[in-house]
């Protein structure tokens, strides 16, 4: 019988720019054909670190090799440039598109007083530029860093020897400013998904969590979790999709179901139901059936919910709710059984099959649930498993990861690991927890296994808290999560309840 005693489970609670301006301004390539469709637009301001991340590109200032605080000003020499300190700055693209940008010099300090004639720059790599304005002087331009790829520039600024009596010797105050618009190529206005959502990403503060710091996108409810991967989050954000639909020309409320958006990992759009099938076993063999006990076993790449959920599978439940079936599910200990239907329920066509992608699922997991986000999305990837089990799966359907119910969070308010997400500061900023719990009426199933035992795995509380007791023989609500194919694309909508995003199908 399921407990709520999560104190049984507890052991020990723990509680736990540079001075140069840099107008980056971020142009998402993005390969298609033809015209162009405009995202977003972007400015974030910051100044007096050596180094800054914007969510987009990361830049650290360095002079010969090593970094150095530059206090938010830049000197200027009055000589002829060449025995003035050159300050080298690393641009890195830190997202996971490529990204254009330009470099230019701006500037708020007393020096403005000074004609932008007499203010000299040289970039090591190029020629000789005199200003033509303080706040509007490009030195670099269409710089394009794929994901991962990082730039040095070097740059020398000194006034000219003619500069009038009484200039010489001050200093070029600024600050980092990057802005941008995410610009796509299409034929029909049209991204794929996951470039759509990775665009609308648009860091504009940080929010740190189990002493990690996380970038968010607060005007858009999307946060960047430590594994680089782009996940909506919060109580409500507009991250509705139609899905499994009747007539794909004619997506609407009548013909579709509403899924929501986890987020974009791998260049897959991963996407779940917004609400339950129903509750099942996650696995209820017993010995007899090749379990280690009678309370089932925590083997996903042979579990009975598995198989309901995937194709290919005959059988007491097999293939029942990807093939739209009825008949018996397996639903308690022992290898018991209930009647199931999933004729409304499953998935409706073959249109819809063919939007599924098959993708790799992570297997790890882990002992306790008193644990934070970041922590458990490295044992989901990890090896911790019981003994004999399989680290990974491929398939197409399956469950939420504990970590997709973590990060769904607002953790600038919930500031807490999984085993007290029932404090009120998670559950009312977790969009994902009324979708798992049935709204607080049942208990639902996530799908990393307890590496320790045979027989269990990982579940939401109905008051929001994750971790485990009975085996895996129980019913508990089942919430199907499922990845897109890397190249579908979104359509129209504008991803609220009641405007959902609508893919383009064929």
């Amino acid at each position: 019988m399921l407990t709520m005693d999560k104190e049984f489970f507890v052991k020990n609670k723990k509680k736990i720019i540079i001075s140069i301006v840099i107008l980056a301004v971020a142009l998402i390539g993005f390969s298609l054909v033809n015209s162009t469709y405009s995202l977003f637009y972007h400015e974030e301001t910051a100044s007096n670190n050596e180094s800054y991340s914007t969510g987009l590109l990361s830049i650290v200032a360095s002079s010969k090799g090593e970094t150095i605080s530059l206090n938010n000003t830049l000197p200027i020499s009055d000589t002829d440039g060449i025995n003035t300190t050159p300050y080298t700055f690393t641009i890195k693209n830190i997202g996971n598109l490529d990204y254009k940008f330009n470099v230019k010099l701006l500037s708020t300090s007393s020096i403005a007083t000074v004609d932008p004639q007499y203010i000299k720059i040289k970039i090591d790599d190029g020629g000789v530029t005199t200003l033509s304005s303080l706040t509007n002087s490009i030195i670099k331009s269409d710089i394009t860093l794929v994901a991962g790829e990082s730039i040095d520039i070097s740059i020398r600024v000194w006034l000219s020897i003619d500069t009038p009596n009484g200039q010489i010797g001050k200093v070029f105050n600024s600050k980092i400013v990057t802005d941008g618009q995410a610009v796509y190529t299409s034929t029909n206005n049209e991204v794929t998904g996951a470039a759509f959502i990775n665009g609308l990403f648009t860091p504009n503060t940080t929010v740190t969590n189990n002493n990690i710091t996380y970038s968010y996108d607060t005007n858009h409810n999307l946060m960047q979790d430590i594994g680089g991967n782009i996940r909506y989050y919060g109580a409500s954000p507009s991250n509705y999709v139609y899905f499994n639909c009747s007539d794909y020309d004619n997506q609407s409320d009548s013909t579709c179901e509403t899924w929501r958006i986890i987020g974009v990992f791998d260049g897959k759009v991963k996407i779940m139901r917004n609400s339950i099938i129903g509750s099942y076993s996650w696995d209820n063999k017993n010995t007899s059936t090749g379990a280690e006990s009678a309370n089932g076993k925590n083997d996903w790449t042979d579990a009975r919910l598995m198989k309901l959920l995937n194709p290919g599978y005959s059988g007491t439940g097999g293939s029942l709710y990807y093939n739209s079936g009825s008949g018996s599910c397996y639903s308690g200990q022992n290898n018991a059984t209930t009647t199931c239907d999933f004729t409304s329920t499953g998935i409706k066509n073959d249109t819809t099959r063919n939007l599924i992608s098959d993708t790799l699922y992570y297997l790890g997991g882990w002992n306790t649930s008193e644990i934070y986000s970041d922590q458990i999305y490295g044992y989901e990837r990890g090896t911790t498993v019981y003994s004999g089990r399989p680290t990974t799966w491929t398939g197409k359907i399956a469950l939420p990861y504990p970590s997709d119910y973590g990060y769904a969070a607002d953790l600038g308010s919930c500031n807490q690991n999984l085993l007290y997400y029932d404090d009120s500061t998670c559950t009312s900023a977790n969009w994902m927890k009324n979708i798992v719990t049935n709204n607080g009426n049942n208990y639902g199933w996530l799908l990393t296994p307890v590496s320790g035992r045979s027989y269990n795995a990982w579940y939401v509380y109905p008051p929001g808290f994750v971790s485990y007791n009975d085996g895996t023989f129980v019913a508990l609500g089942v919430a199907p999560v499922l990845y897109l194919g890397s190249e579908q694309e979104i359509e129209s909508g504008t991803g609220t309840s009641s405007d959902p995003y609508r893919l383009s199908v064929s």
